[in-house]
């Protein structure tokens, strides 16, 4: 009997663990496809900065070699929805497309997808994996790694989906309050019982 394809993603809020979660299973040797160097790649097309330019021109400088200053987007996405709709809409979608076209070469893919609930690409998996971690634990964790305040980072927990109040009744919850070993433990459990 042929087994069908199988995509995994994994996705939690900015500070819930997800990077962590993400080093577990590559450290268990399982592939993963990474939205987040997608965009990093992303950004470093030409092609694909002139389209962000659009959006953000004073945070794309330069005349035939173009660079992006993605602080500044981002302070300007978190100040005007417009931008950051327009942001998401380019950024995100395309790097999503990539992801999937790769999943969609593997029989078995692992997906980190930072913002799967607000793109509606849960859809698109058979299984989700959601992080999730205290609110106060999760800023203590941006605030260690980023020189972010805390009401920047608020500001993008806001922007984000509910992992508090949203239904998650239909995806595998992993709670992140105890330690790293813990967490790696329930990150291979759940991927090995898909």
């Amino acid at each position: 009997m042929k087994r069908n394809k199988i995509k995994i993603a994994i996705t939690g809020g900015i500070g819930s663990g997800k990077t962590e979660a993400i080093a577990a299973v590559k450290n268990a040797g399982i592939d993963v496809i990474n939205c987040d160097e997608i965009v990093s790649k992303l950004y470093r097309r030409q092609s694909f900065l002139r389209k962000i330019k659009k959006i953000f021109p004073t945070a794309v400088t330069g005349g035939i070699f173009l660079k992006a200053d993605k602080k500044k987007i981002a302070e300007e996405a978190f100040k005007d929805p417009e931008k950051y709709a327009e942001l998401n809409g380019t950024v995100t979608d395309k790097a999503l497309k990539i992801a999937l076209k790769k999943a969609e070469k593997k029989k078995f893919s692992v997906t980190e997808v930072p913002l799967l609930f607000e793109t509606g690409a849960e859809k698109y998996f058979d299984k989700v994996i959601v992080v999730k971690r205290d609110i106060k634990d999760r800023i203590e964790s941006v605030k260690k790694r980023s020189n972010l305040s805390e009401e920047e980072i608020l500001a993008r927990i806001e922007k984000q989906f509910d992992y508090d109040g949203g239904d998650l009744s239909d995806y595998i919850v992993i709670q992140n309050d105890k330690d790293l070993k813990n967490l790696s433990a329930e990150i291979l459990t759940a991927i090995k019982n898909v």
